[in-house]
């Protein structure tokens, strides 16, 4: 799943889609530099939330997340 659209919004679409992830479902955001995404980041780096997720350093951030 790519999320690339409104940054505040990358947290609640994940949450909305979460019921439908399978296991091994990798997500990615986008431009993880701005700081609207920081919600998103700490859920998807909480091991407690089901991911596995790691930064890729391209331009403006990208966060690579695989659903457990």
């Amino acid at each position: 799943m790519l999320l690339d659209g409104w940054k505040d919004l990358y947290l609640p679409v994940l949450r909305m889609l979460e019921p439908r992830l399978a296991p091994g479902t990798l997500v990615a955001a986008d431009d993880t530099t701005f700081d609207s995404v920081r919600p998103y980041l700490d859920y998807v780096r909480d091991p407690a939330n089901g991911y596995q997720s790691v930064p890729f350093p391209v331009e403006d951030g990208m966060e690579i997340s695989c659903r457990l």
